[in-house]
This record gives structure tokens, sequence and C-alpha cells, in this order.
């Protein structure tokens, strides 16, 4: 069909048109900056929140799912850039007990140079938390696993954290493998040289790393236990 000049000047404008309704249709991402007013408004209304409990179910059902996306975003587009609002999600993943997102973005922000909102380090919060975590899951009976020994390994081999954190690592789980049926770390309930032999080490380990962990008279009754399995006397 031939369109006059005028039909095709009024069609090219319809086009036009429709073109930017849809645009408004879509709008655009909001920036970190309006992220940034909205979670410090966010933070103010979870400060005004008198329990704890009221607190993290806040985080878990409105907090999280709101600036998840973000995050996720942020993420899938491999950005550099210091980002607050990562490090406060983090943070709230710990405090609703999402350990394995909360472990996994802890690592990504420690490697894209995430400022801590704390004066210690993103790699010192994670350790402390899980550790904590530990502690609460063993004390109720529950597993700590995996994300103890996720940890540890990162302890051991990736993080520099301070002496005392270290050394806590280290003997946590030595104790652990001392556990009776009470969950008490007592060596004389462990009938397994080898477990024995592994809980002195890491016990020792705790011991070098850091002068006042405590673990002397541990040490000694796990060698006391060592010569009586190979001595046959039943202590």
């Amino acid at each position: 069909m031939n369109l006059s000049p005028a039909m095709r000047h009024k069609m090219k404008h319809q086009k036009v048109e429709v073109k930017a309704e849809n645009q408004e249709l879509s709008p655009e991402p909001k920036s970190l900056h309006l992220l940034l007013i909205e979670l410090e408004n966010d933070m103010a209304v979870l400060k005004s929140i008198n329990r704890i409990e009221d607190k993290i179910t806040h985080k878990r059902d409105v907090l999280i799912p709101k600036y998840r996306s973000s995050i996720d975003d942020y993420l899938a587009n491999k950005e550099t850039y210091d980002n607050p609002l990562f490090s406060q999600m983090i943070i709230w993943l710990f405090d609703i007990e999402e350990l394995d997102t909360a472990i996994e973005w802890c690592d990504k922000a420690i490697e894209l140079g995430v400022t801590s909102p704390f004066n210690r380090d993103l790699a010192t919060f994670c350790a402390s938390h899980v550790l904590e975590w530990a502690h609460k899951m063993s004390n109720t009976g529950h597993s700590i696993e995996p994300y103890f020994s996720q940890t540890f390994k990162k302890v051991q081999d990736k993080w520099r954290l301070n002496e005392k954190l270290t050394c806590q690592y280290f003997k946590f789980a030595g104790l652990f493998l001392l556990r009776d049926n009470d969950g008490q770390p007592r060596a004389s309930s462990v009938g397994d040289i080898e477990t024995l032999e592994k809980a002195y080490a890491l016990l020792s380990e705790a011991d070098n790393i850091y002068g006042k962990a405590k673990v002397k008279t541990v040490l000694d009754n796990i060698s006391q236990r060592i010569r009586a399995i190979k001595d046959g006397v039943n202590l």
C-alpha cells in the first residue's frame, strides 16, 4: 500500500509514542544511592523493634526479600564497586542463620574488597559468627556441619585472623572430637587412638597459636588415655 508523506509522518510519531509508553512500563533499576537511602530508613524501622525475635523475623520476611534481587544483580554483573548494602545483607543472613548464602557471600565480598561495617574485617565477622553458632548447635546436640568445617578450612588455609580467634577454632575442633554421650569433652570416653591423636594435634596447635588456650590438662588426659589403650588398661 502506497502511503502519502502525511500518513508516513503520522505513523512514525505513533511508533515513537508507543515506544516511549513501553519504556515507562519498564523503569530503570534503582541506583545504589537510592537503595542506600531506603536502607537507612529501613534500619531506623528495624531499630525501633524491641524484641530480638521480632527483629529477626523482620529481617527474614521483609528486608532480605526486599533487597536480595539487587545483590543478585550486583553479583551477576560482576560489579567491583564498594557496596554497603551487600555487607549489610551478609550480616542479616547470618542473623537469620541462612549460613549457606551468608558464608558464600562473605567470601565473595572479601574477594571484591567490600568494606566491613564493623571495626573488624568481614573474615573475622564470619569466623566469629560461625564459631558462636557451632557452640550453640553442639550444646543442643545438633550437627555443626558442613558450616563449621567449611569455615575452619578457611581459617587454616585462607584467612589471616588474630591469634585468639584462630586458637578458638583449633580448640573447639579438638574438644569436639572428645565429646562423650552427654556432649562433654572427656578423653576417657574415646576408645580410638587415631581420634585421640587427631584431637591432641588440634589442641596442641591451639596452644602453640595462643598461649592462653588453657588446654594443658586436656592434652595430659589424652596422653594418658592413649597409653592406657596401648597398655590395655581401662581408665
